[in-house]
């Protein structure tokens, strides 16, 4: 772990945090000083579960804190005793990152209503439920704590394959604005991380199929290179410091500048 500790003492929840931009925020956070609650969902995949044991064995080994906890986002018990189970084992809770999304792939005329109930679930009743029952908590326990929600670039611009996620996404947006003014007299803030391309477990099969679309990607990046997980992990990072406390209902892209590159 690093010298400077400035999240020593704290707590923060991490869904989704078992694989890709979870795992790199998970890491991240406990390098940073902070216990870290890395939530999976064996719903999605039965491997999910052993990915999250193998974070917090890293955290662990490098002298960290954490801990795994199943529960399934898009449910509102789940959510709630995952919270509650936290709040009783480590005393209080600093820090949500509501990362946990889905993105099936699929042609905006034979998304069905179980899909998109799926990804409305994962991705917006989600964090919404998450940010909820933190709020109550951090209100509480008079927290001055930071909700940070992971949106996309997704949220602004639309996709053919993406109608169903583009929806959600932009959905966060506007639910992270509206924490932003509903919380702010509690000193609690809420931002949100706009990640443009990057490989990760949702669309890693899709961009490995389509080596074409990935050097298109890439060309269009100003940086050369697709932002990574630990690119997300940082600007994660800055919205959960103690020097952020001055900003709330914001987003932050990060993409390499992807998104102002039109050639």
């Amino acid at each position: 772990m690093e010298k400077s500790m400035k999240l020593k003492g704290k707590v923060a929840i991490v869904t989704g945090g078992s694989r890709g931009i979870g795992r790199a925020i998970s890491i991240r956070l406990a390098e940073a000083g902070a216990t870290v609650v890395v939530n999976y969902s064996r719903e999605a995949d039965k491997k999910f579960e052993a990915a999250a044991g193998k974070v917090v064995k890293e955290i662990e080994k490098k002298g960290g804190k954490a801990s795994a906890f199943e529960a399934d986002i898009s449910k509102k018990k789940e959510v709630e005793k995952m919270i509650q189970e936290t709040v009783k084992k480590y005393k209080h809770l600093d820090i949500l990152v509501a990362n946990a999304g889905v993105c099936p792939f699929e042609e905006f005329l034979k998304i069905d209503e179980k899909l998109l109930d799926k990804v409305i679930g994962v991705n917006l009743k989600g964090p919404f439920f998450c940010a909820q029952e933190t709020g109550r908590v951090m209100i509480k326990q008079r927290t001055e704590g930071r909700i940070i929600f992971i949106s996309s670039i997704s949220s602004i611009f639309g996709g053919r394959l993406q109608t169903h996620y583009c929806a959600t996404k932009g959905a966060v947006n506007q639910l992270m604005k509206s924490i932003a003014i509903a919380l702010g007299k509690h000193k609690i803030t809420s931002n949100a991380v706009l990640p443009g391309t990057v490989i990760t477990d949702i669309n890693r099969n899709e961009l490995k199929k389509n080596k074409k679309l990935l050097n298109y990607f890439i060309k269009r990046t100003p940086i050369g290179r697709l932002a990574a997980p630990e690119d997300i992990a940082e600007a994660v990072l800055y919205f959960a410091l103690p020097e952020s406390s001055g900003v709330s209902g914001t987003t932050l892209i990060v993409d390499g500048g992807m998104s102002i590159n039109l050639q």
